[in-house]
């Protein structure tokens, strides 16, 4: 009789560190069963700076998990993000010999790892390869081409790629609890396993995820990656400027709070009512007109938009595409505003507020989207048996840090 098999997933962000386990069934059913979580440090946009301290965090988070879920927890899905990593695409392009006219498996093949193997410097390192679909001599894509009459066959892979020095602090930093990594995975990439359907990717659908210290994104058209990439900007990045271009003496936490409670990124810029932050000690109260919070919140905001457009190929800011909010900054109240103005009037979609508590549902919380994203991209890694050669290639990478290299 078939068992469930246990996947877990691992973010460590700038603001979190969150472990989340997850239970497969045999019915390909996945069940959350325990998240471990606890407040970063050592990591700034994304990156880990200081590995003792961002260690210790995954340490906590792991034994949170472990005791949540009541599982041993021997390895993980790591997801990595930071500027340094970038998404291109690459084209494998193959053509038949003159007295071949039917696409073979083997033409098939040869077109994918023309397109799967880019030409990277050698400080760099492939973290994730996104095949799209196939065109014969120039026509409309398909997924299956083997069979069908032709000449020439291409294929475009989206890869994404990083500093290799820079992982490798994020790697160390897990195997020295010790856990083992089974993959690294681009944030945005597993963020998407969680807030876009099928549907949603076949009809082009760009994703923003916005967390502390960084934004990252992914952009989908006909079901096949097409960009993606990390600014490193966050919700962080907003409370640094109130902080700053508030005349009174403003602490990073009466920032934050200013931010979520009275704050509106399409708000008005020339209101001149008071919103006010009380301390718990009465000591340190704020006060800042609406109208210079609400333009520091937009210009912040508006700043991480515009790096993200400039990032979108062309043709799919006037494709009607759909955009998706996601994380924790996408509570921002007047986000979906700002972001239909900056792209054009296209199709937003916020996350709804989360009701008053601690009793909700992860599944229904943006912040959480990115780890649990791993669990359902762990599922597919799982499920596609992944080319071997993608796995040899991260043992190797792996193996340097064991100190073969």
């Amino acid at each position: 009789m078939a068992q469930s098999k246990i996947l877990v997933g691992l973010e460590i962000g700038t603001t979190k560190t969150c472990m989340v386990v997850g239970e497969i069934r045999p019915d390909a059913t996945a069940t959350i069963i325990g998240i471990g979580e606890v407040k970063s440090a050592g990591v700034r946009k994304g990156e880990v700076v200081d590995l003792s301290m961002a260690r210790q965090c995954v340490c906590d988070a792991w034994q949170l998990a472990q005791d949540h879920a009541d599982v041993d927890i021997l390895n993980v899905f790591l997801s990595v993000t930071g500027e340094h990593i970038v998404g291109e695409n690459n084209v494998g392009y193959f053509r038949l010999h003159d007295n071949e006219h039917i696409i073979e498996d083997e033409h098939v093949y040869a077109a994918k790892e023309k397109a799967s193997k880019p030409e990277l410097s050698k400080e760099r390192f492939c973290i994730n390869k996104e095949l799209g679909g196939f065109s014969i001599d120039g026509g409309e894509p398909t997924r299956h081409p083997a069979g069908l009459n032709g000449r020439t066959i291409d294929v475009n892979c989206h890869i994404m790629h990083g500093i290799r020095s820079r992982l490798q602090n994020s790697l160390l930093c897990v195997r020295q609890v010790p856990l083992d990594v089974e993959d690294l995975v681009f944030a945005p990439l597993a963020t998407a396993q969680m807030v876009l359907t099928r549907q949603q990717k076949d009809s082009g659908a760009l994703l923003i995820d916005i967390g502390g210290g960084t934004t990252d994104f992914i952009c989908y058209k006909g079901g096949d990656v097409v960009a993606s990439g990390c600014i490193p900007m966050g919700g962080n990045n907003i409370n640094m400027e109130i902080v700053s271009q508030t005349d009174q003496r403003v602490s990073f936490k009466a920032a934050e709070v200013l931010k979520r409670t009275e704050g509106n990124a399409f708000g008005d810029i020339k209101d001149h009512s008071l919103a006010q932050y009380k301390s718990d000690l009465g000591m340190h109260d704020v006060s800042i007109e609406r109208g210079q919070l609400n333009r520091i919140i937009r210009n912040t905001l508006a700043a991480m938009l515009l790096q993200v457009r400039d990032r979108i190929p062309s043709e799919m800011l006037n494709s009607g595409m759909g955009i998706y909010l996601s994380g924790g900054t996408s509570f921002m109240r007047g986000l979906d505003g700002l972001c239909r103005y900056i792209f054009g009037g296209m199709p937003v979609h916020q996350p709804a507020p989360l009701p008053p508590g601690h009793n909700h549902s992860y599944l229904a919380d943006p912040r959480y989207c990115t780890a649990i994203g791993l669990i359902r991209y762990a599922q597919r890694y799982d499920d596609d048996a992944i080319n071997p050669q993608d796995g040899n290639m991260l043992k190797r990478f792996l193996g340097w840090l064991r100190g073969g290299r």
